[in-house]
């Protein structure tokens, strides 16, 4: 893909979009926490960011779920979301107070924050 091409190219979306027959559970402005997961496969669920808080930011729509597709059991569409995470949430105090991380999640790694 040419430099000049590559907006034509997001534009028209990613290549692993799916409609998800569910609702989205979250919404942007509501707080989560990443479940605790030590799943014996794969997973895109950062260890770092499991068991800590966010908040959603944005819903990417439907996407095939790659711990559903990397183990063999299909797609398995979800949800996807861009969580923010305060960078004091992630490392400690020792982290700047301003800084923050955004990660995308699919939905089955995310829990209603208490």
């Amino acid at each position: 893909v040419r430099a000049e091409d590559v907006p034509r190219f997001l534009a028209r979306g990613g290549p692993s979009e799916r409609p998800v027959s569910a609702a989205p559970r979250f919404a942007p402005g509501d707080d989560v926490r990443v479940k605790v997961l030590s799943p014996a496969g794969h997973t895109r669920a950062p260890r770092y960011c499991r068991g800590r808080a966010g908040t959603i930011v944005a819903l990417h729509g439907g996407h095939v779920f790659p711990d559903s597709n990397a183990a063999g059991r299909g797609e398995d569409p979800r949800h996807l979301y861009s969580v923010r995470f305060a960078a004091r949430e992630l490392w400690g105090e020792d982290a700047p107070a301003r800084d923050a991380v955004y990660i995308d999640l699919w939905e089955p790694y995310l829990a209603a924050a208490s």
